[in-house]
């Protein structure tokens, strides 16, 4: 018997040096292959529980990524976004 576990590649943001980035998966990485993210930045992929994803702080958004996300979705950009009353 089998326990299939689905996971969306769309939904996976790998965290490399405490900023966790996005890029384009069509599948799940395995141990050790390169990953490209959006910004250009390289690395291996490895995996954790998500448990330990704060272990070394709390990552935070690679500024790059997500402008780039934001330019090809047509969402605006973070600081040209207008603030509602």
């Amino acid at each position: 018997m089998t326990a299939l576990i689905y996971i969306d590649p769309a939904a996976i943001h790998p965290v490399v040096d405490g900023e966790w980035h996005r890029a384009r998966l069509t599948g799940i990485p395995k141990p050790g292959q390169g990953i490209t993210m959006l910004c250009g930045v390289t690395a291996a992929a490895a995996f954790e529980p998500l448990s330990e994803r704060r272990a070394h702080g709390i990552p935070r958004q690679c500024s790059r990524c997500d402008a780039i996300c934001r330019r090809e979705r047509g969402i605006p950009q973070q600081h040209t976004r207008q603030s509602r009353p």
